[in-house]
């Protein structure tokens, strides 16, 4: 239920008594429980059992007026993360509101022993202050060691492959052992967590029924009864099944367009949590993990991004407010041992939509620099903004003091994509530090269902391999008559398949993607004109030239090295068969040459890949042979059906994106940079493919 906020005075108050209470009545031992497979890149929980006794709704916060957090010490490296109140420690079951089980969630990232220390204090607002409070006994200094052992999962599995993390220098995410990821994600419908199924979240608009017969015995479970669960959980078993590892996700939506999603007790209490919500989803999170399917967590949307500030009356709206403070720790405190995890500051930030909140420049830096001081594992933090507001909002953020290390982008001409990824790929790289730079967002009525459009043509030509010859990070496909509505993701089975079909080229073919850059310079030909110019893309490295055709002709390459070069055709067509074609040998002169290709083997006016190898070789070692399968081609519906999906008139119409000049912006100063982990030696090579 909704809690009002006490007056400060009388949280002093409390406090006072609190600090009184811990330091009589607590226990001269503190119970401290491990739970979690020991287990490297396996999420631990330690728990303090007998802890200080808390209430969702209690007069002393367990939110806001403790703060707990544990340092984890183990070979080579050190976390600090902070913890949070977990009521009875199985709220995602039994819906407890009340406890004494205080919880750290870790994931090591090497086996071996791991110690760790817990700092535990008790204060007014303590969750908020980087220092200071009353030591809350005895388990403030409580200390102990766990033993890790190596990972035993493979395959899809995230617990085989580790964080997720930026790497320092690079544009693409790396998992610890070693495998770069290319996104291939879901982007609608916003509220993929305003789930029925999920406590306190009955006015949701999702029930995701088309997907229960996905469930799979031993999947998560939660709540009063096993039912609960399996739509969500099966909507994740499809979407990873058909290719998808990553899927787009608000844990606030109130004020926003669907305003069915929050993780506090009520839509306005915004100092209380829903400990069982957030715990079931943490269960889901985890089983997203299991799946290989990456979350992408957008932590608001345009028209609340002030909402934080709103409530707290000790903040300006144009502020940081304490109340936005507490948010961010619980959401990294829960969520962030997730392997598979990329943070989003916010959703069209910055504009001054008919709401008439939006977040400055100033505000967007302190954001950036507390989340990065409070996330302990290098993962990705990046912003998203409304399409001619780019500019505006992003040119400030560049460079190597920024906080920001990644652009969520939205694009309203799809032709365009190529174009404006490649300024923020170019402009992040100039300033000292590349951007993971994605394409989230397309215009207009955004993907349709394959009822609609079974090819996905223009998807797959300008935004998937638009994006991805130009250095971009991965995708995201939105559909805008199911951002807020879309209930089964079986309506786009083309489309994952047809993004599925390029990711799988680029594992298959063992191409180093995260080594190549941006080249359309080195290609000449192409069939056509129009708003493309006939020209075509490519992404090269020293010894891989990736090159893309989006109307078909002919192609001639200049290869950056002498020797012997190996060059095949490529259809990126659903149907079509997934080996190259017309594969052939070239020997080039000593400081490379320009090598005409001539044009592909058939329907040379279609859009077609040809990849290049010098030596025929492979730059990486090829995954496990249970990683993501090559998907199964999906028939083209006979008839077409009408889509279930209504467009909701939420918002007011979106303008026309402004023309982006050519020119790089200007590199700025922004906030202190963290950290990033080391970047590991490159895979060994593997076999050639040819």
């Amino acid at each position: 239920m909704a809690v009002e906020r006490r007056s400060a005075a009388a949280a002093v108050a409390a406090a006072a008594v609190l600090a009184a209470v811990v330091a009589v009545a607590a226990p001269a031992t503190a119970a401290i429980r491990t739970s979690g497979e020991l287990r490297q890149w396996h999420p631990i929980s330690v728990d303090i059992t007998d802890g200080p006794a808390g209430a969702e709704d209690g007069d002393d916060n367990p939110f806001l007026d403790y703060r707990l957090s544990a340092t984890f010490t183990g070979p080579g490296r050190t976390v600090v993360t902070p913890c949070f109140w977990a009521a009875d420690g199985r709220a995602e079951h039994t819906g407890a509101t009340t406890g004494t089980v205080w919880r750290c969630r870790f994931t090591p990232d090497r086996p071996g022993t791991w110690a760790y220390a817990l700092d535990f204090k008790a204060g007014r607002r303590a969750a908020v202050q980087q220092a200071g409070g009353t030591p809350v006994e005895p388990h403030d200094g409580a200390t102990g060691t766990i033993t890790v052992r190596a990972t035993d999962k493979g395959g899809l599995d995230l617990r085989g492959k580790g964080k997720l993390r930026v790497v320092r220098g690079k544009r693409y995410l790396r998992f610890d052992g070693g495998e770069f990821f290319w996104k291939a994600g879901a982007d609608s419908p916003e509220n993929f967590l305003g789930y029925r199924g999920f406590d306190g979240t009955a006015a949701g608009r999702h029930a995701y029924r088309p997907h229960v017969r996905d469930w799979r015995r031993g999947d998560p479970t939660w709540g009063d009864r096993d039912s609960r669960s399996k739509g969500i959980v099966g909507a994740v078993n499809y979407l990873s099944a058909a290719g998808v590892n990553a899927v787009y996700a608000m844990p606030l939506t109130a004020g926003g367009d669907a305003k069915d999603t929050w993780p506090w007790t009520s839509p306005t209490a915004v100092w209380r949590f829903d400990v069982s919500k957030l715990a079931q989803w943490s269960a889901l999170f985890d089983h997203m993990d299991a799946r290989g399917v990456v979350l992408h967590m957008v932590l608001s949307e345009t028209e609340n991004e002030e909402r934080l500030e709103r409530a707290d009356p000790d903040a300006r709206a144009t502020g940081f407010s304490d109340a936005r403070r507490l948010y961010y720790r619980e959401l990294v405190a829960r969520f962030g041992a997730k392997n598979g995890i990329v943070w989003n500051i916010g959703e069209e930030n910055g504009w001054a939509d008919r709401s008439g909140q939006a977040n400055t420049d100033a505000q967007r830096k302190a954001f950036l620099a507390y989340f990065a001081a409070i996330e302990p594992y290098g993962a990705l933090r990046a912003l998203h903004t409304f399409p001619p507001q780019k500019r505006a909002v992003y040119t400030p953020l560049l460079g190597r003091r920024s906080a920001l290390t990644g652009a969520s982008l939205q694009i309203t001409g799809w032709s365009a994509v190529h174009r404006q990824t490649r300024e923020w790929v170019a402009a992040s790289a100039a300033a000292g530090k590349p951007w993971v730079v994605s394409v989230d967002e397309i215009g207009g009525a955004g993907a349709k269902p394959d009822a609609v459009t079974p090819d996905h043509d223009r998807e797959r030509v300008d935004v998937l391999w638009g994006a991805l010859t130009v250095g971009a990070a991965g995708v995201e496909w939105y559909y805008q008559a199911g951002d807020q509505s879309l209930e089964d993701f079986r309506g786009h089975a083309r489309l994952w398949a047809t993004t599925a079909r390029a990711v799988a080229l680029l594992r298959t073919a063992r191409v180093p993607f995260w080594a190549m850059e941006p080249a359309d310079e080195r290609v000449g030909g192409g069939g056509g004109g129009g708003r493309r110019g006939g020209r075509n893309w490519a992404l090269a490295g020293a010894d891989d030239v990736l090159v893309f055709l989006p109307r078909g002709g002919g192609a001639t390459v200049r290869l950056p090295q002498g020797g012997g070069w190996t060059a095949g055709w490529w259809s990126p067509r659903l149907g079509d068969t997934p080996s190259l074609q017309g594969v052939r040998r070239v020997t080039v002169d000593e400081g490379g040459e320009a090598v005409d290709f001539g044009r592909p083997p058939r329907e040379a006016g279609r859009d077609w890949v040809l990849l290049l190898k010098r030596g025929g070789g492979a730059c990486a070692k090829p995954p496990p042979t249970t990683e993501v399968p090559t998907p199964t081609e999906v028939p083209t519906p006979t008839e077409v059906p009408t889509p279930t999906e209504v467009p909701t008139p939420t918002e007011a119409p979106t303008p026309t994106e402004a023309p982006t000049p050519t020119a790089t912006p200007t590199p700025t100063e922004a906030p202190t940079e963290t950290a990033a982990p080391p970047e590991a030696a490159p895979p060994p090579p593997g076999a050639p493919p040819f």
